[in-house]
């Protein structure tokens, strides 16, 4: 800070009375030779010449304050001086900043929209003209505003700005009334509201005193009365007194003012006031920074510290337009650098280079009719800001280097650079995913840091957000296991069903979220892990081996995998995955996700076609079980008994496909309508975030009221497994059927199981661990991937599905449990606080979900086909966050009509059209393999698109593969973002 000390070194002496002190200071600056005006000097009075000192009130000689001028936030209001109805005058208010340029909405009396302010370079050159003729006044010592105001109407006097017959009502101009947004609407809204009264308004209750009538501005110099100006300053005082007194309440209340809670508890004002009136011949301008900030009540709209003034007034005549010059200063003071340049400075003129430098900065839009759409994007314009200061500050830096190298010897320049840093460089953060070149370096480093959390992961959780997070997640995690369990119910005959979803969603996740490293992850059945399933079920079946004994082996072998990678660090691979291989395996799933939901209506047809005669051949009747097979319709047969064949229903496959569609445009809609713009950002969320399960109740209720028959989920009364067999595997028939080779060969499938894991897994805390979120506690990648390894060992045992850390869920999770700011600036979007980072969430949804095993009755009436509309709604939701699916799009989009992202911006678009051919090239062949009898080796194909990635580096630049395979900023995107679109996988 360059503060300047100054303590008096005059003789003490009895202080003279009030009347005399005033008459003596408001004559200190006179010049003796001018007895009628004191002509300003160039050293004294801040007059017409832009390079002098301001004025300065004390005497240098004998008085030295302490004075503080570090810059602070900043608040600005700009008030304007016009007319009421009745005809008086006072001042409105007009536009405020906190960060953004917020106007009055002419008629509405209500804030406008926030945003960047524009102004025009003429309005910059007439404020530079007014900052170099006005008065400026720097480290005014004054109280109160009738202080302030009488030393700036001397000031103005001493500068020939304003006669000396002008003081009296330019004094009670600058007590007027101000008027603020919502001061008339009382008691309307909340009480919250108030009103202001003036210093000059509050002299009508003198008015016995002084026998006046009225203190309305006089329009014409004629009518100005020549008064006494100490009079009139202390019957200004003494009414000032009143208003302070009176005001106190108005303060207290609004610290309850929702604008207050936007503004740094360290701000202080700036109040400009501007306006024409008839009794002035030229402009007067008058810059002031008081020597400390004030509350000046009724001034400001919320209670804080007045630092700043900027008086602008003058004749209506003049060739100046009053409101854009206030607009102006008010930017200027809500700039950054500018503030900073006015809070210390000395002079005139570096207020004035101020200025330069704001203009130095800024960038000039040219005149002409052109549409916001020919603007470059945002990120461009900031772009080439940061590049003019940038450039500046680097040649200010090099000149500041070449000084130092002239002047400091070498040994002494490097001690003053550590000087000058004060502080050893911070310490760069932890980075989970770097080597320790130990064994089992990386769990060991993920338990020292992520375990002296644990009794803070606990009692971090006892509040009401984390109490809401647990019962959305509930409904979440719930819908998304009965849809994978009742989808695995038909993809492995009847041998998993959602019983076991149920169970071991809860068991897994009572592990995962007690001993994990990254706790906020919901780990659950997922997509990947589905096909996975599907594809070894067909693999046993067609070599003879039982399913269940296959996965338990599956399941042994993958801890002895996950120990193995884990002792080397294998978890540091997972950087060689990048976005290319990403959308690749996202787009795969998506694809698969919709095409599901198409084959399973396409069956249905099938088995119900549509027809005109269903009442001549609708009987049922009774057949053999077909052994290991299905019926026409899907239905899994699991028992010898004789069973019923479903003849084909009428209205069944119409009825199943209406289901299908209304699932997923209730779902699907309710995600749109959660960025929308009804009802108040709460609701929205609300609904948005539980589409799915809104979803489904509804179709579930539809289909109990529509007598038409259709394919329901198959749940076991209580607690018991989906086929007739015992919970434990190895107690149940079928080990027999593996020998003794072949339990050494299911290596190879638990390999391709453990790769999806490994692949989910930590892509899920890559999103989760990114630095914006602000995460403090630490993440686990070494130790996740081996706590998960031995959950799905044990659900190979049981009979369980493959569990794995669910990405969506996860995003889904950790939103819920983020903090938003609400004290933000108008205009700017609201940033993350915290996130409440704990066990007890992820801990008790859980158990929630272990517990619906026991609504069997209600799981019962759930159709098969509100399952496939949420299997779609998955799919399609999906592809908004694949940058893949955008570039495809584009292949079929003229170059004119290509948005302005970086991938377009950056790489030609015969290369960017290239890099998508070879991305689909890969889908196209995972898809086949994935088709064929090969299926089960599908992650094999996966990793091997890795590799392919690597070698793009001989088709393209590095700068082209950043633009390509980084990450996207969603740069003119107001919305939330959406949990589909963070996590590249469903």
């Amino acid at each position: 800070m360059s503060s300047e000390r100054r303590v008096s070194i005059a003789p003490v002496e009895e202080p003279l009375p009030e009347m005399d002190q005033d008459e003596l200071t408001s004559h200190r600056s006179d010049d003796t030779r001018t007895p009628r005006r004191h002509v300003g000097d160039k050293t004294s009075s801040g007059g017409r010449d832009g390079g002098d000192k301001p004025y300065n009130v004390h005497s240098e000689d004998n008085y030295k304050k302490v004075y503080d001028k570090s810059p602070h936030s900043v608040f600005v209001q700009l008030d304007e001086l016009l007319s009421t109805a009745d005809g008086e005058s006072e001042w409105q208010e007009k536009a405020r900043w906190i960060k953004y340029e917020e106007d009055v909405e002419e008629g509405a009396d209500r804030w406008g929209k926030p945003h960047v302010a524009s102004l025009s370079f003429h309005s910059l050159l007439n404020l530079r003209r007014c900052l170099e003729t006005g008065v400026v006044l720097l480290d005014l010592d004054e109280k109160d505003l009738p202080g302030v105001a009488y030393r700036v109407v001397e000031s103005m006097v001493a500068s020939q700005l304003i006669e000396e017959d002008d003081k009296p009502v330019v004094m009670r101009s600058l007590l007027l009334r101000h008027k603020h947004v919502h001061d008339d609407k009382g008691f309307r809204f909340s009480i919250a509201g108030r009103k202001h009264a003036s210093y000059t308004s509050l002299q009508n209750m003198a008015e016995h005193r002084r026998r006046r009538s009225s203190h309305a501005l006089p329009m014409d110099r004629t009518e100005l009365k020549k008064s006494s100006i100490a009079g009139d300053m202390r019957e200004v005082e003494y009414l000032a007194s009143a208003v302070i007194n009176g005001s106190q309440e108005d303060m207290k209340r609004s610290h309850n003012d929702p604008i207050l809670k936007r503004i740094p508890e360290d701000a202080e004002a700036t109040t400009v006031l501007v306006g024409s009136v008839g009794f002035l011949e030229q402009p007067t301008i008058a810059f002031i920074r008081l020597a400390q900030g004030i509350l000046m009540p009724s001034i400001t709209e919320v209670p804080i510290p007045v630092r700043f003034m900027f008086i602008l007034l003058g004749p209506r005549d003049a060739d100046l337009d009053y409101h854009e010059v206030g607009r102006s200063i008010s930017t200027l003071m809500n700039n950054p650098t500018f503030h900073s340049i006015a809070y210390k400075a000395d002079d005139r003129r570096e207020l004035l280079s101020g200025i330069n430098e704001f203009l130095d900065d800024s960038i000039v839009l040219p005149p002409g009719d052109w549409e916001r759409q020919a603007l470059l994007p945002l990120d461009e314009l900031r772009a080439k800001s940061d590049m003019i200061r940038k450039r500046k500050r680097d040649a200010l830096e090099r000149k500041r280097l070449a000084e130092e190298t002239v002047k400091t010897p070498i040994d002494e320049k490097q001690a003053l650079l550590e000087a000058e840093k004060g502080s050893p460089p911070p310490k760069e953060p932890d980075d989970p995913l770097s080597r320790t070149g130990r064994l089992f370096g990386g769990v060991i480093r993920d338990i020292k840091r992520r375990y002296p959390f644990y009794l803070s992961d606990f009692t971090d959780a006892l509040n009401g957000q984390c109490a809401a997070a647990t019962i959305f997640m509930y409904f979440a995690a719930l819908s998304s296991a009965i849809t994978f369990g009742g989808l695995l119910a038909e993809k492995t005959y009847g041998q998993i069903g959602i019983s076991e979803t149920l169970v071991f969603t809860c068991a897994g996740g009572v592990i995962f979220a007690l001993l994990s490293g990254q706790p906020m992850m919901i780990t659950g059945a997922t997509g990947p892990l589905l096909l996975l399933d599907d594809a070894l079920a067909s693999f046993c079946r067609s070599n003879g081996f039982d399913f269940l004994a296959a996965r338990m082996y599956c399941g042994i072998w993958m801890i002895v995998i996950a120990i193995c990678v884990a002792s080397v660090e294998g978890s540091v691979a997972v950087k060689k995955i990048t976005r290319f291989t990403e959308d690749i395996f996202a787009f795969l799933i998506s694809l698969i996700f919709i095409g599901e939901p198409v084959t399973s209506i396409i069956n249905v047809y099938r088995a119900h076609p549509l027809g005109v005669d269903y009442c001549a051949h609708n009987e049922s009747v009774i057949q053999p079980p077909i052994s290991n097979g299905t019926a026409l319709n899907n239905a899994t047969v699991v028992t010898p008994t004789p069973s019923v064949k479903i003849l084909p229903q009428p209205n069944t496959a119409l009825f199943c496909t209406m289901l299908t569609l209304s699932t997923f445009i209730i779902a699907y809609y309710l995600r749109i309508f959660r960025n929308g713009k009804f009802l108040g950002r709460s609701a929205r969320r609300a609904l948005g975030d539980f589409g799915v399960p809104i979803a489904i109740v509804l179709m579930v209720g539809v289909s109990c009221f529509v007598p038409v028959w259709t394919e329901t989920l198959r749940v076991p009364a209580g607690l018991s497994p989906t086929a007739p067999r015992s919970w434990l595997v190895a107690a149940n028939p079928g080990l027999e059927t593996i020998p003794f080779w072949a339990s050494l060969v299911m290596i190879l499938p638990a390999l391709m199981v453990y790769i999806i894991v490994f692949m989910e897994t930590h892509i899920a805390e890559l999103i989760i661990d990114k630095p914006e979120r602000k995460l403090k506690k630490g993440s686990g990648f070494h130790m996740d991937i081996v706590i998960m390894s031995v959950v799905n060992s044990v659900c190979g045992m049981f009979g369980a599905p493959w569990q794995c850390v669910a990405t969506v869920r996860s995003v889904s999770h950790v939103s819920a449990l983020t903090v938003m700011s609400t004290t933000h600036a108008p205009g700017d979007k609201p940033h993350i606080v915290e996130v409440k980072e704990q066990r007890l969430t992820g801990l008790l949804v859980a158990i929630m979900v272990g517990i619906s095993v026991l609504a069997s009755s209600w799981l019962r009436l759930v159709p098969m086909a509100v399952l496939f509309g949420v299997f779609l709604y998955m799919g399609i939701s999906a592809l908004g966050g694949i940058q893949f699916w955008d570039r495809f799009i584009l292949l079929f989009k003229p170059v004119k009509h290509h948005p302005q992202i970086p991938y377009v911006r950056r790489v030609p678009t015969l290369k960017m059209h290239l890099y998508t051919l070879i991305q689909l090239a890969g889908i196209c062949l995972l898809y086949a393999v994935k088709s064929s009898k090969f299926s089960l080796a599908l992650p094999f194909f996966l990793v091997m698109m890795v590799p392919l990635r690597m070698g793009l580096v001989y088709l393209f630049t590095p700068l082209q593969l950043r633009a390509l395979d980084g990450a996207q900023k969603d740069i003119d995107k107001d919305d939330e973002p959406d949990f589909y679109e963070e996590a590249p996988l469903p």
